[in-house]
């Protein structure tokens, strides 16, 4: 039920590869939340007193795997499209925005300085970004006859 024209990077991104990297989240935040932190900006650190911490941030990641996973494929119009890939825009800016202010501005704008888990937290982070800012701003989309845009 999937609006026809939404081009494929955007479906298999949103119906496949990031439902199955949700998943892999909730299993991390829940199940080996210290393995989560280790992939973390070298500068946080993994504290079992917060586990209720990693619990709720698991139940939101299994929130963007149900939304991507199920919400996305039963929703044929691209207007609600539209709007669910927004919110979810917002809660990755809110990612890159915990990213910036755990290392900090300096360290964020020298990549050359940044560990291999910098590397992963900022790739996990603005990927997924930048691809549904791309979405959103219509990349990809192809018009039709009346000239406006469709995905």
């Amino acid at each position: 039920m999937t609006p026809p024209n939404i081009p494929f990077f955007y479906r298999l991104w949103h119906l496949y590869l990031e439902p199955f990297a949700a998943l892999g989240g909730v299993y991390h935040l829940h199940v080996v939340p210290r393995e989560y932190i280790s992939f973390m900006p070298s500068t946080s650190q993994y504290h079992p007193t917060s586990q209720i911490v990693y619990d709720q941030l698991a139940s939101t990641y299994f929130l963007f795997a149900f939304i991507e996973g199920i919400l996305l494929r039963v929703v044929d119009d691209l207007r609600v499209w539209w709007w669910i890939v927004f919110g979810l825009a917002l809660c990755d800016a809110g990612h890159i925005y915990a990213a910036w202010s755990e290392m900090g501005t300096e360290l964020i704008l020298s990549p050359w300085l940044w560990s291999q888990k910098d590397v992963v937290t900022n790739v996990l982070n603005v990927l997924p970004f930048v691809t549904r800012a791309a979405f959103l701003l219509g990349l990809g989309v192809k018009s039709n006859a009346k000239g406006t845009k469709q995905a």
